[in-house]
C-alpha cells in the first residue's frame, strides 16, 4: 500500500504497520521481463482443483490490543506530524520513538517487538478452481475471496487484470529465509500493480504532495496481485490487494493471500 492511501484511514495505516510484509523487487526490463514472468505463472498455476491456505496473521494479545489502541488515538491527534514522519521515511526503515505517539518507550520497543516478530500463517483453507479459458486463467474460489473472481491472467497478450483494469508488470520478487513472512518459507515470484490518483479527472503525478484535506476529492486506483513458488515446495503463493476510492467513498477493499497446492 503506497502511502497517500494510508492517509485515508489512520486505523488501517497502524494495521500496515504490524502486520505488511516487505517485497523486495528487482529491476528488469518490463516488456520481456513481464512475458518471462507469464511464462512463470502459467507453469506454476496449470488447470485444475488446488486446496487454498487461507493466510492470515495471529491476533494480538490484550496488552498489544491496548499499546496498539492508544498509538491510534495519539495519530489522529497528531495526523500532520504522523503523515510528515511517514513521508520522509525510507523503504523499510522503522518509525522512530517519539512522545506523540502516545506511548511510553518500554511501550513502543515491545510494539516494535512484536510487529518485527510476526509471521503469516494458515487460518484456515477453501477449495479454488484454475480454469484456463481463451489463453487465460480464471479462478473459482469457494467459501471465502469471490473477488478473485475479478482476476485474469491473460497468457497470450501478457496482461494481468483486476476487474478489468490493467496492472503493470513491477518486477521479479525474491523472499528469502531472512525475508520472508511466510511461516511455510522462503519465496520467489512477481508481482503487477496499479497505483492511479486522480482529482477531477486529472492524473495525479506525485500522490505525496497532496494535501491531506483534499483526500475527499479524490480518485484511487490501488491494486496489486502477486504470484510466487515456494522454494521448498510446488505451493504457489497467490497475493490479491485491492483499494478503489471515489471521493472518499471505499468502493473496494481486499487484501487475500492464499498457498495454493494442486490436487
Amino acid at each position: 500500500m503506497i502511502f497517500l492511501y494510508r492517509c485515508l484511514r489512520l486505523s488501517a495505516l497502524l494495521a500496515t504497520l504490524i502486520f505488511s510484509t516487505n517485497v523486495f523487487a528487482q529491476k528488469q526490463s518490463s516488456v520481456d521481463s513481464n512475458a518471462l514472468a507469464l511464462q512463470f505463472v502459467d507453469r506454476l498455476l496449470p488447470e485444475g482443483n488446488y486446496t487454498a491456505a487461507v493466510l492470515g496473521t495471529p491476533r494480538p494479545n490484550a496488552s498489544q490490543v491496548a499499546i496498539v489502541q492508544k498509538m491510534k488515538l495519539a495519530i489522529k491527534d497528531n495526523e500532520d506530524w504522523f503523515l510528515q514522519v511517514m513521508n520522509e521515511l525510507k523503504p523499510g526503515e522503522p518509525m522512530p520513538y517519539h512522545k506523540n505517539l502516545g506511548i511510553s518507550e518500554e511501550e513502543y520497543a515491545a510494539f516494535m517487538q512484536f510487529s518485527q516478530s510476526i509471521k503469516i500463517d494458515k487460518v484456515g483453507a477453501i477449495a479454488l478452481k484454475v480454469i484456463r479459458r481463451d489463453s487465460s486463467l480464471h479462478f473459482e474460489p469457494t467459501d471465502f475471496g469471490d473477488y478473485l473472481k475479478y482476476l485474469v491472467i491473460d497468457l497470450k497478450d501478457h496482461r494481468v487484470m483486476v476487474d478489468r483494469l490493467g496492472l503493470p508488470y513491477k518486477g521479479q520478487i525474491t523472499m528469502d529465509a531472512k525475508r520472508t513472512t511466510l511461516v511455510a518459507g522462503p519465496w520467489k515470484g512477481y508481482s503487477w500493480r496499479l497505483e492511479e490518483f486522480r482529482k477531477e479527472g486529472q492524473l495525479i503525478a506525485d500522490p505525496n504532495k497532496v494535501d491531506p484535506t483534499e483526500m475527499r476529492e479524490m480518485d484511487i486506483k490501488s491494486v496489486e496481485v502477486i504470484v510466487g513458488k515456494l522454494d521448498h515446495s510446488d505451493q504457489c503463493f497467490l497475493y490479491l490487494k485491492s483499494d478503489i476510492v471515489d471521493k472518499g467513498h471505499v468502493l473496494a477493499k481486499q487484501d487475500i493471500a492464499l498457498l495454493l497446492t494442486k490436487e
